[in-house]
């Protein structure tokens, strides 16, 4: 009888594990294979890209020529950059100085204060406010994208019913071991995981390095005045639309995040904050993400229960997520995928000890604030008095949870209301001529002859 116990303990964890990674794999290669082009469309809005900047990411100047040509009639771009003195600066400028034909600008944003604790959404609010288009492209300063780019995000955001569309990430470009582990997550772990949390309608998860929405549309759900006390802006945002009646869906044609020369302290330190943000946001499916990875199962089981079997097991679930690992980064990047995919037992110990990390804390450090995080991702300053390693954070007003922050829908409702009378003020306000909070524009004319009216 002990026998069979231990033969069913040895097992049956490493059997589930490795049917729920299998489904999420089927599931996302399905998805994949079958996208489509996007089709003509039948109207083209005017879209502003609003890019945050914060200091010189990896093959930055690169990354922003990408955008030059895209196949697309009526965009700007709007440059956000919070220090005069960011090295950040002069790779904008230089590119601008490039391209003087293109609808392009540097905005310096005012820094967070106030209620405004996230630097990136303190630099979004101001980009808002300059944008000229009824479309806001969200695409942080690390992505690079193909020509159909903004055609394709259109597409889907065209659809009837959809208010938030983001995209699927590659990461490519490594010349370092970190930075290939790096890549790798994004292409083993975070992109499948994505791909089907949307197929199964599990959640409306959104990846905030590319997100694309109607102006008008934001400003209902409450602006993004209204995520700007949270570090996972671009999942509440998610849950906001989707508590509406939007629908918040995917582009599956996937864009490039470039980890080039990432070092193993920023490698660790980025996932450890994706993993304390996924705690906040959705702590029981947090807890539930090592039973994705069978390779980290089976090794559980075998040094518990050792055995002939359990080391049979644990080959078994090498050779599984090898394959898996293989075909998810052969979908999103092609050249690679094979040298990638034979770091997975290495990515598989950084994920575990990130995780094991988001267990024990919730203290954050991002472009130099440091913050503790409470339910929901809400952001406060520094480390609360009296918290130790692991401790929690009490949340005051935070309200019931749905598994992300203000998702009680009478309260939500109450604050998009306000935000959308405060949101219709500013806008009289700034059309006519009224100030910015701060923020001004340094690069040259927008130029004109474009498809569509702005602001419409």
């Amino acid at each position: 009888m002990d026998t069979d116990w231990q033969t069913l303990m040895t097992v049956v964890p490493t059997a589930l594990s490795a049917s729920l990674y299998s489904m999420t794999r089927l599931t996302f290669e399905a998805a994949m294979a079958r996208r489509r082009a996007a089709r003509d469309l039948p109207v083209m809005p005017w879209v502003s890209i609003l890019k945050p900047i914060a200091g010189v990411d990896d093959d930055l100047r690169e990354n922003l020529e990408s955008f030059v040509d895209l196949d697309y009639p009526a965009y700007e771009i709007l440059f956000g950059i919070a220090q005069p003195d960011d090295p950040g600066v002069p790779v904008v400028r230089a590119f601008l100085a490039a391209h003087p034909g293109l609808s392009a600008q540097l905005v310096f944003t005012s820094p967070p204060r106030g209620r405004v604790m996230n630097p990136k959404v303190a630099q979004l609010i101001g980009l808002a406010r300059r944008a000229r288009g009824s479309v806001l492209v969200v695409s942080d300063a690390g992505v690079r994208v193909p020509r159909s780019y903004l055609r394709s995000m259109v597409a889907v955001l065209l659809r009837p019913g959809v208010g938030l569309v983001s995209s699927v990430i590659a990461g490519v470009g490594e010349r370092t071991l970190a930075a290939a582990i790096d890549n790798a997550q994004l292409g083993v772990f975070v992109a499948p995981s994505v791909v089907t949390a949307h197929r199964l309608g599990l959640w409306p998860i959104t990846v905030g390095k590319s997100m694309a929405m109607r102006r008008a549309d934001l400003e209902r759900v409450g602006g993004f005045e209204g995520v700007a006390d949270v570090l996972a802006e671009d999942d509440v945002l998610g849950r906001r639309f989707d508590a509406m009646g939007y629908s918040v869906e995917l582009c599956l044609d996937p864009i490039e995040s470039h980890s080039v020369r990432g070092s193993w302290s920023r490698t660790l330190d980025r996932h450890a904050r994706w993993a304390k943000m996924r705690r906040a946001i959705t702590p029981a499916g947090f807890f539930l993400e090592l039973l994705l990875s069978p390779l980290m199962v089976a090794a559980a089981v075998f040094l518990l229960l050792p055995s002939a079997l359990s080391l049979r097991m644990l080959v078994f679930s090498l050779v599984l997520t090898w394959g898996g690992a293989f075909l998810s980064l052969r979908r999103l990047r092609g050249r690679g995928a094979l040298v990638l995919a034979a770091l997975e037992p290495l990515r598989a110990a950084m994920m575990l000890w990130c995780w094991g990390v988001a267990c024990m804390s919730r203290r954050v450090v991002w472009r130099g604030n440091a913050f503790s995080l409470g339910r929901g991702s809400t952001l406060y300053p520094g480390i609360k008095q009296g918290l130790g390693i692991g401790a929690s954070v009490d949340d005051g007003d935070a309200g019931p949870q749905r598994g992300g922050h203000d998702d009680a829908r009478g309260g939500l409702l109450r604050r998009v209301e306000r935000a959308r009378a405060g949101g219709a003020r500013r806008e009289r306000g700034n059309r006519s001529g009224g100030d910015v909070s701060g923020s001004y524009v340094c690069g040259g004319d927008v130029s004109s002859g474009v498809v569509g009216e702005p602001g419409k």
